[in-house]
């Protein structure tokens, strides 16, 4: 069951607490920028809660307010209204105690004349640590973020990608119990992204540690316990993957690749079949991609094939799709409306 109700009515009677397996308790929550003259909603009364040690994703396009929203969750940005509690806490000191964010230029708060490992232990010297627990603490997370052998270069002299590890290995340094990840995989390369993921995965677990981390990158928010649509400020749908899937679980969805064909045979042919719902054209270098959207139990595609071998298409693939995060977060985004998209439905 997708969770769209208030926090207030979820957890009516309960005291969160530091036991309470509860790590971010979130009521009405609501931001307003601008002056008198363009006052805007970047956040409008938003409320959810997050268990420990939960990998909680926040989805979006840009300027949906997912940075909004985790710069009030971490204290960073004062709320116009509503409430965020930590082990049952609302205190601002305690909640910035408690957690540690990690933002897409974060690099920018780096010490280019300084090395890799030096940035760390300032960093580390400002929160309080030294000594040889900051030596361990160094060692370990550049190890962890695959900095080891660049960690005595200089900030200036690293790419942006690992100028962004850097940045990462900063907010790991801290230990702190809630780690806020803003576009993690920002100037990362695949395989760097997927380390990553592997890294909060394995954070996560073996010390209980929750990782919200708001993307538009979907692949960033593979590894999510939940994820939460935002649009315009607003929660349109919370759940697992599985239960924000399950309105479309009889769409299927169809690829097919050709090296050339005309749009408006793809439009209008092709959605003349019975089966098929909506069908659209991409083009894609130096081949065009049909992708069809049908009713599973009603789609034939010996239908199809009949159809592409009457019109004399060429074929170089056909496959079956998974129903994207983007696609979901489009069917969501038409029910708020009062609609539905056609290109899903």
């Amino acid at each position: 069951m997708i969770v769209l109700e208030h926090v207030s009515k979820k957890y009516k009677g309960i005291t969160i607490t530091k036991d309470s397996g509860i790590a971010l308790w979130v009521k009405n929550i609501a931001n307003l920028t601008g002056n008198k003259a363009t006052e805007l909603m970047a956040v409008k009364d938003v409320s959810f809660s997050i268990d420990k040690g939960e990998i909680f994703g926040i989805y979006g396009a840009n300027g949906a307010g997912k940075t909004t929203l985790i710069k009030l969750l971490s204290g960073l940005l004062g709320a116009s209204s509503g409430t965020v509690q930590i082990d049952g806490q609302t205190d601002n000191k305690h909640i910035k105690d408690t957690v540690s964010y990690i933002s897409t230029n974060g690099w920018m708060g780096l010490e280019w004349q300084l090395t890799a490992r030096e940035n760390l232990i300032l960093y580390g010297n400002l929160f309080g640590i030294s000594g040889m627990v900051l030596e361990k603490k160094c060692n370990e997370v550049l190890e962890a973020v695959g900095m080891t052998a660049a960690k005595d270069k200089l900030v200036s002299q690293l790419s942006a990608g690992m100028r962004q590890k850097i940045t990462i290995a900063r907010g790991l340094i801290l230990d702190r119990p809630i780690i806020f990840y803003d576009e993690p995989s920002v100037s990362l390369d695949v395989q760097s992204s997927r380390s990553l993921r592997e890294l909060i995965k394995a954070d996560a677990v073996q010390n209980n540690r929750t990782a919200i981390i708001a993307s538009h990158n979907t692949e960033d928010l593979t590894i999510c316990d939940r994820l939460m649509l935002l649009s315009k400020g607003e929660i349109i749908a919370i759940g697992t993957i599985d239960e924000l899937k399950k309105p479309l679980a009889d769409i299927q969805i169809i690829e097919v690749k050709c090296p050339a064909i005309k749009r408006e045979v793809a439009f209008e042919d092709i959605c003349g079949i019975d089966s098929v719902r909506c069908a659209s054209v991409d083009g894609k270098r130096g081949y065009q991609s049909i992708k069809i959207n049908a009713r599973k139990g009603e789609f034939s595609l010996n239908d199809l094939i009949d159809f592409l071998i009457e019109k004399n298409i060429a074929v170089l693939d056909i496959k079956s799709k998974e129903i994207t995060l983007q696609e979901i977060y489009e069917y969501y985004l038409a029910l708020k409306g009062g609609g539905v998209p056609s290109e899903i439905v």
